[in-house]
């Protein structure tokens, strides 16, 4: 094993390396709007927060997991209020869909 020889000079901060590459990226441009739908499903959904994870999007459909079937059926019934009120909280309509989803057992 061979070991690099660093060389001394100035040092270059993560943030800088970082937003350079970030620049360089080609982003959806919704993405930023996305994120804070995530942000936002806590307050979006309330007490059920906790038994729910924004896992991702596909288009404008936002997967959500729960924990147990019976959230399927409850967040269901709710959905309507959610896409209102994530609306809101985002200030333009990303979602246009959510589906519901058993989490799934992921191996560590």
């Amino acid at each position: 094993m061979s070991r690099t020889k660093r060389t001394k000079g100035p040092l270059t901060l993560v943030g800088d390396v970082l937003g350079s590459v970030m620049t360089g990226l080609e982003m959806p441009e919704d993405m930023e709007l996305k994120g804070k739908v995530f942000l936002a499903w806590e307050e979006a959904v309330g007490d059920a927060a906790v038994h729910t994870r924004p896992f991702r999007f596909r288009g404008s459909t936002l997967i959500v997991e729960v924990t147990e079937p019976v959230w399927i059926n409850e967040l269901s019934m709710r959905r309507t209020e959610i896409l209102n009120r994530l609306e809101r909280a985002v200030g333009e309509k990303v979602v246009k869909e959510i589906r519901f989803e058993m989490k799934k057992k992921r191996k560590d």
